[in-house]
Order: structure tokens, then sequence, then C-alpha cells
């Protein structure tokens, strides 16, 4: 037997062996351990990248829907109150809320309330077999406070339920279901793998405010040609063409060539972006200043169209109401003829697809007595006549005592483009032969008033065929201060020229169009002026612009240069000449791009 102290330490082996396996389990739970965080991790960040991946569809979505409420309306007041039903009485509380505020109207959604908040969301569940949803919401981004004539025509448009805007709140008070600049808020929450707002899904948020495009001063659908001393003034006359910028110079103090009325008083800093592959105009403001760039992207034009609804005015409950004028020729009793819109029988005139013609809608318009016995092709309208502007319009001032504004000159039938004309184009016609696609009215009213004292009276004038301004021309701005309401567009479906004449018109269209062809554009002689009187106001043209000689255009230009269907010019989308000029002194109506963009974003997850 061997001696106790040489036997071995049985128990200290077992003891070791026992802490080795103790060790190896927890090294095994730690691995486990590891390895299922690892997978929660990895489950985590697919969820949140599916959570982003719904907030993301919910945003283009809902940028989707609200492009489509700018292109028929001067605002978002109906992303904010669909129903315009809310009663704003006691701002800044707010009665009679309806379900639908704040809430795009998808048709596959829920409205739900947040319990923490209290706000109100509309959810929408991923695709059909897939886990998750979006939630998303619309918010007016507080602009009540802001005083500028650029939102008046989306000011107080939609005063149903006691439901003001602008200014008159007061500084402490906003309208939160209104807009007035186009812009408001969008949240979206991205939830995934759940549908719940409460839980602990993986959450991703979208905060966005969304608004108009960039501005410019020139927007073209091809190349912009300025040759000669013809040139660009203002803080805003950048030029924006899909093709080439030839020639030219931009808005600095040196672009001062030809009379008086075309030099740009004050140096700016204006750009030009051309797709084309030549950008060569100049800045006007010395070495090292030129910002003129070619092959980039620019986006196409905005659609052109006479008929385009957004041309006509807002809907009128009560006068004084802004009047809308239908004007064409009735070749079988060889008469000019007018009408006006009633608001009583038919409310917004932009409730139809497109502008509705007094043959299409006989029930909407209001046959005028503007005709004279001697002189049938001609229209004679008072400017001071009162019920021009009731929602039912009539003529208080017969043609007989009125002063003659427009002359036809009675030529009949119409003529179409090549079968290639207007191809392309979105756009909604009357189906009628002679009103469709690519047919245009032979017929011209000339602007043909007895004394140049007499106005264009006030309204949005639609004109069936072409206009010219030959030879008289408006009141001037300094003339216009006596009525700061005065307002006048004026749409044609054929071609615009102007060969003389001081035109002066503030924009009544909402859209801030004063001249709109539907064919082209023609301005020459030396006093072919237009002039906006220090409003923000565009003319825009469907196919292309010649200006040459002095003429001079204050306004943003847009030329879609959408096809040749008109012979009256071809080739460039717009071309200058002489001492031609287009000033931009204010901020322009028309976007250039598409009309809604992200201008912030913020980002958070949870």
């Amino acid at each position: 037997m061997l001696p106790l102290s040489s036997r071995p330490p049985r128990g200290y082996i077992l003891l070791a062996v026992m802490l080795l396996l103790a060790a190896l389990v927890l090294l095994v739970a730690l691995a486990q351990q590891r390895a299922g965080d690892e997978g929660l991790t990895a489950n985590r960040e697919r969820s949140e990248a599916q959570a982003r991946a719904l907030a993301e569809a919910g945003l283009e979505r809902t940028r989707a829907y609200l492009g489509e409420l700018l292109a028929r309306d001067v605002d978002l007041d109906r992303a904010l109150d669909p129903g315009l039903d809310t009663d704003c009485l006691t701002l800044p509380a707010l009665g009679g809320v309806t379900w639908d505020d704040h809430l795009p109207p998808f048709a596959d959604s829920q409205p739900v309330t947040v319990s923490s908040s209290g706000r109100d969301y509309l959810r929408v569940l991923a695709d059909e077999g897939a886990e998750g949803a979006y939630f998303v919401r619309i918010d007016d981004n507080d602009d009540d406070a802001q005083d500028s004539m650029l939102l008046s025509p989306a000011t107080s448009n939609n005063p149903i339920g006691n439901c003001l805007e602008g200014p008159v709140l007061g500084p402490l008070r906003d309208n939160p279901v209104r807009d007035r600049d186009g812009m408001v808020w969008v949240t979206v929450i991205g939830v995934h793998p759940g549908t719940s707002l409460e839980g602990n899904d993986a959450r991703v948020t979208l905060r966005v405010l969304v608004g108009p495009g960039e501005p410019a001063g020139i927007i073209a659908g091809g190349t912009v040609r300025m040759s000669g001393a013809a040139h660009v003034c203002g803080p805003f006359g950048d030029v924006v063409a899909t093709g080439s910028v030839e020639g030219g110079c931009l808005c600095g103090a040196a672009c001062s060539s030809g009379p008086f009325w075309n030099a740009c008083v004050q140096g700016e800093a204006c750009i030009a972006q051309a797709g084309g592959s030549m950008c060569s105009a100049t800045s006007g403001r010395g070495p090292g200043t030129e910002v003129c760039e070619a092959g980039v992207s620019v986006p196409p034009p905005p659609r052109v169209s006479a008929w385009d609804v957004t041309n006509a005015p807002l809907d009128c409950t009560g006068a004084p109401c802004l009047p809308f004028y239908y004007l064409r020729l009735d070749e079988g009793a060889a008469q000019a003829r007018l009408y006006g819109w009633s608001y009583s029988a038919c409310h917004s005139p932009r409730s139809a697809p497109r502008v509705c013609s007094p043959a299409d809608c006989p029930t909407c318009w209001v046959l005028l007595d503007a005709n004279t016995q001697n002189e049938p092709m001609g229209i004679s309208l008072s400017h001071a006549d009162p019920g021009l502007r009731n929602p039912s319009p009539s003529v208080t001032i017969p043609g007989a005592r009125a002063p003659r504004v427009w002359l036809a000159d009675g030529s009949g039938g119409f003529r179409s483009g090549s079968g290639s004309c207007d191809a392309g184009d979105t756009a909604l016609y009357p189906g009628t032969t002679g009103f469709g696609r690519r047919d245009v009215r032979n017929v011209w009213f000339e602007y043909f008033p007895e004394s140049a004292a007499t106005p264009l009276p006030r309204g949005v004038w639609f004109v069936e065929g072409n206009v010219r301004f030959r030879s008289a021309g408006t009141p001037s701005c300094a003339a216009l201060q006596a009525d700061p309401t005065y307002s006048a567009s004026i749409i044609a479906t054929g071609s615009i020229v102007h060969e003389a004449g001081l035109i002066s018109l503030r924009p009544a269209s909402p859209k801030g169009v004063v001249l709109l062809a539907g064919r082209d554009l023609v301005m020459r002689g030396a006093q072919s002026r237009v002039l906006t009187c220090g409003t923000s106001a565009a003319v825009m043209v469907h196919e292309q612009v010649v200006m040459g000689g002095d003429s001079h255009v204050e306004a943003q230009l847009v030329a879609e240069n959408a096809s040749t269907c008109d012979a009256e010019v071809v080739g460039e989308a717009v071309q200058m000449s002489g001492s031609a000029t287009v000033a931009v002194p204010q901020f322009p109506p028309v976007p250039a791009g598409p009309p809604l963009r992200v201008r912030l974003q913020s980002e958070s997850t949870h």
C-alpha cells in the first residue's frame, strides 16, 4: 500500500475537470448569446431598412398627390382640409374638425390617432403578403405671417367656415387648415414588422418640407438664341433651356443696349444653364464673372395650353367677382360674340378637366350684349360696368354707350397642323372639329380701343383664335395705380402678335399669366412692350417666341416649344434680336421643373 503522501489528489482533479466544463459551458453560452445578439441586430437592421423603404414609398406617393393638387389649384388648401369643411371661427382653436383633415385620400388606408400625441395619421399597410406599414400626415408651414403680393391669389381663396388667411389673422395666429405659399410639411413614419406606432417595432420617420420648384426668368424647351444686343435684366433673370443658350447678355449693368427702357439699371448676378452643347451668354459684369454652363441636366419646360383649367379664375360666391370672358366669332351670324362665366350657375370654372367652352357648357356662360348695330365684328364693353362683376354677369352699360375694345377681322374656318403637330402633347382639348389638338381658328381679334385711355376690362379673357396688338396700347402702369385691384390676362388658343403699343397689365389669372399663346408669340417694332407693373407675372407660349427691334417683356418668359403647328414662327424656342429684352424684376410665378420639390428633409430612427 502506497503512503498517503504519494496518492494522486483525485478531488483536485475532479474539481479541475468541473471548472473546465463550467468554462466550456460559459463559452458556449456566450457564443450563443453573441450569435443571438448578432441575429437580433441583423433582424433589426433589416427591419429598419424595410421601415425606411416603406417611409420613402409613402413620401413619394404623397408628393405625387400634392403635385396633382398644385397642377389644378393655386395652393394646397385641400391637402390640409380636403372637404373645406372645418370651422376656423375660433382660431387658434378649430371647431368642426373632420377626420380627413391633414390626411391624403388614399383608398387602401385607415385613419388612426396616436395616443401619445393625439395626432391623426393615415395608416397604409404594406403590399399584400408583406409586413409593416407607413403612417402619413400633412401640416401647414405657418405661412400666414408672410406679407407678399405673390401670395394674394392663394390668400382667403377658400373662406368657407370662416377660414381666412394671411396677416389679417394677426401676428400670433396661424390657420393650420389653409395654405398660401404652396409649401407644406409631410411626415411619414415607416414601421416594420408591425403595423402600430405604439410598439417596439423598427421605425423610420421622414419629415419633409415640400414646395414649388426653382424659379427662372426664361424657361425654354429648346434653344434660346440672343443675337445682336438682346439681353435679360432683373434679379430673377436666370435662363434655363433644354437646348443651347446662344449669345446674349445676362443681367449685368453692361447689358444696356437700345432705348432706356431696355437698360439693366442695376447689375444682377444671373446664370444660364443649357442642356445643349453651347452656352455662350455673357454676364455683363466684367471678366471672371461668366456663369453659363452647357451640357447640364435641365428639366423639361412646364406644359403650356390655353385650355388648361388652371388658367381660369377661382370660384366666386358673391360680388365683386373676377370676370371670366370667352371671345369668339359666330361665323353663321357674321358677328363677334362675348360670353361671361356664370358663377351662380356653375361655380368654379376650374371644376372641369379643361376650360369648358360655351358650346360644351352652355348653361355656364351668359351671352353678353357687347355689340353695336353698326359694328357686328366689334366688342364694346365698359370697364366701369358693375354688372360684369356679379356672380351672374350682365351688361348694364350697353354696347352703344360703351367704348370699343376688340375688333375681329371676320376670317372664318380653321387651319390644322400636320399629322405630327402636337403629337406628344398631353393637354386636354375639345373634340369638336376645328378645336382639336391640331386645329386653330383663323379669326384674328385686334385690341382696338377707341382711346389709349380706355382700359381692357378687368378679368381673364379667353380668346378663341388669334390676338393682335397693332397700333393701340393700354393705359400705363402709372394710370393703373388709381385702381390697385385692377388685373387682366389674355389667353389665346392661337398666336399673339404684338406690333406696336405699350401694353400694361397686372395678371388676373391665379397662375400669374398675363399673356398665353396657344401657338406662337411675335413681338416686333420699336414700341412693342409688355409691362406688368412690378408684379410677379408670366408670358407663356406653347410653341416659339420671336422678339425683335426694341421689344420688351417685363415678365417671366416660358416657351414650351412643343411643336411647329403654326408657321408664324419656326426655329429655336426663343429667338431674340436687336435690343430685345426680357426683364424679370419679381419672383417668377412658374417654377422650372416639377411643380413640387423637397426643400428640407430630416430623418430619425427608433
